[in-house]
């Protein structure tokens, strides 16, 4: 007997000011811009016939005010859960990406292109296989408690869904930085799982963006 259908969607927090501004931003945090709110209105438009039975929302704030806006006046229960929060940087968080290409280039090289052997050491911040741990976690957590199907909402972080969305799509966390679809911000992702497996159905999708506004 086949279980209940669990379909997950997928939805990177809206763009904010350190986005613009090409600062580093994983636990440390900037306010949604314009674009961002639009693009996280747009969302929830784009969604507005998905029943949601919960949402699962990073709680830095840019997630939380991006979940507000796609969810609306829709009257979906919000649980803010630690275990899809972005990458952690440590001591890089909110540096200009430009100046740590310079002053850390090796390191950033190795986090960018070898994600097996990143090891944190310059930043104190975390590994890929903590970070992969953690949302995979997140997932399980979700499967226990919606053991009766239906659609689900995370908002999340853009490092933290291409790794996560990748390792489902049954890749592995080691060449996600080379091989995985890297997740715009306000984009759509939706992922079956029944009966123990993974379906990709949507990636990444950006359609409802063309008429966004800055």
């Amino acid at each position: 007997m086949a279980s209940q259908s669990l379909r997950f969607y997928f939805v990177r927090h809206g763009k904010t000011e350190w986005n613009l501004s090409g600062q580093m931003q994983g636990w440390g945090d900037s306010p949604l811009v314009t674009e961002g709110k639009n693009g996280a209105i747009a969302v929830g438009e784009a969604l507005q016939d998905v029943k949601f039975r919960n949402a699962y929302v990073s709680p830095s704030k840019r997630t939380q005010e991006t979940a507000k806006y796609i969810i609306g006046s829709r009257k979906i229960p919000v649980q803010l859960m630690d275990d899809f929060r972005e990458m952690g940087f440590g001591s890089w968080e909110g540096e200009y990406i430009s100046d740590l290409d310079v002053r850390f280039k090796e390191a950033r090289t190795e986090m960018l292109t070898s994600p097996a052997t990143f090891d944190a050491k310059e930043n104190g911040g975390e590994t890929f296989y903590e970070l992969e741990e953690r949302v995979l976690r997140g997932v399980e957590t979700i499967i226990q408690q919606e053991k009766k199907g239906g659609n689900v909402l995370i908002v999340s972080h853009g490092m933290a869904l291409t790794l996560l969305l990748y390792v489902l799509s049954g890749g592995k966390m080691s060449d996600h930085r080379t091989k995985g679809t890297r997740i715009l911000n306000t984009s759509i992702s939706v992922v079956e799982y029944q009966d123990g497996k993974f379906h990709i159905l949507d990636l990444n999708n950006t359609n409802h963006l063309d008429s966004v506004r800055v």
